[in-house]
């Protein structure tokens, strides 16, 4: 489930023909042969030209356990987001500090000053707070 629900978040951040351009190169470079996640992270970066590099942002949602909490908080005109690991039930015992623990996190928005639903915007991130 949590692969599938990676997979959704990369294709609405990147874009839906983007994503497929990435699948595309991905199943060409692979046919009759095998594959790793790797492999696929590196066919997106291929096609986004190095705008993004796909691969360290999915490490982060691959390697970590859990998930992220993701705080935004709005003052007047300006916003602010932050993010920490969720955490639902602290065992003492097993508890260790979580601060390398950050994930990229593509975030998506659409201001009131867009009357269509075409205006989203994309903000990455991929440090502990920002925007």
């Amino acid at each position: 489930l949590k692969g599938a629900s990676l997979l959704l978040m990369l294709k609405h951040y990147l874009t839906k023909d983007v994503f497929q351009a990435g699948i595309e190169v991905y199943l060409h470079n692979h046919k009759y042969g095998s594959a790793r996640s790797d492999d696929l992270w590196d066919s997106m970066n291929e096609i986004t030209n190095g705008t993004l590099d796909v691969k360290t942002l999915m490490k982060t949602w691959i390697l970590h356990k859990g998930f992220p909490l993701v705080t935004v908080v709005r003052q007047g005109k300006n916003i602010s987001v932050q993010q920490e690991k969720f955490l639902y039930h602290v065992e003492t015992e097993n508890w260790t500090s979580d601060a390398s623990y950050l994930w990229h996190i593509p975030l998506t928005y659409i201001t009131s000053s867009c009357k269509f639903a075409h205006c989203t915007n994309a903000y990455l991130l991929d440090q502990k707070s920002g925007m």
